[in-house]
């Protein structure tokens, strides 16, 4: 059988462009959502391509924004500093937080440009560490790193339990919201969607932290207007 005719039997989705073959004729991380740059750093690393590619500067820029959260967290946060140290104390702490978070985002920066990898934390100590330090590092940083993970998630949905719940007196100031069952079930809620947008749709993520990267900017402008607008104002003498 002649090569054009098994290449006629191959199947649409079999058939690779020049494009996505590497250097060794073999198919290279184009095919799984790459480009030929990531395959250069993948091969300096040593490493093979193993999940498919599907975020592009807007899905990172987005993923990034919202596992920050910065003025999002804050208004939930700013009760405990303006209880404990009140007006002045919120402001310094959040300039010294400032300067501190971007030393050490400088830092992982640095990192990541000269191991760019989805590992995160206790890769770069599994590489940058002392040879005789490497592994028992690492396994320690990846396990608080998973314990960051599992508890980060319920905390979030306890989060957004409370943000439902301030709604939902706002609108009526009578509503009896205390109840422990009705924060759990609100919990379990959003914890179960989160998971299950993250098994099903995950293909949509992109998207998804796009419109999210959206919605963070402008609504950033729309509660600071709010709240300067509506909230009381201190006499100027």
């Amino acid at each position: 059988m002649s090569a054009t005719a098994m290449q006629d039997m191959t199947k649409p989705e079999e058939r690779l462009s020049i494009g996505e073959y590497g250097n060794d004729d073999k198919p290279g991380v184009a095919i799984k959502g790459g480009t030929a740059f990531d395959e250069q750093e993948m091969r300096r690393m040593g490493k093979v391509q193993e999940l498919r590619r599907n975020f592009k500067f807007i899905g990172i820029v987005g993923f990034v924004t919202i596992l920050q959260a910065t003025w999002e967290s804050t208004l939930l946060a700013n009760s405990f500093g303006l209880v404990n140290g009140g007006t002045g104390g919120v402001i310094w702490c959040t300039i010294a937080v400032w300067l501190l978070m971007l030393c050490m985002i400088a830092s992982m920066a640095e990192m990541a440009s000269m191991c760019p990898t989805a590992g995160g934390q206790y890769h770069w100590v599994s590489e940058f560490a002392p040879p005789s330090l490497q592994k028992p590092l690492s396994y320690v940083v990846g396990w608080c790193c998973c314990l960051g993970w599992i508890s980060g998630i319920p905390s979030c949905g306890i989060q957004l339990a409370g943000v439902v719940q301030a709604m939902v007196v706002l609108v009526n100031p009578n509503a009896n919201v205390e109840t422990l069952w009705e924060t759990t079930l609100l919990v379990f809620f959003f914890v179960l969607l989160t998971v299950g947008f993250n098994v099903f749709f995950a293909h949509h993520l992109p998207l998804a932290e796009g419109i999210v990267l959206f919605l963070h900017v402008f609504a950033f402008f729309a509660f600071l207007l709010t709240l300067w607008i509506m909230a009381d104002h201190a006499p100027a003498v």
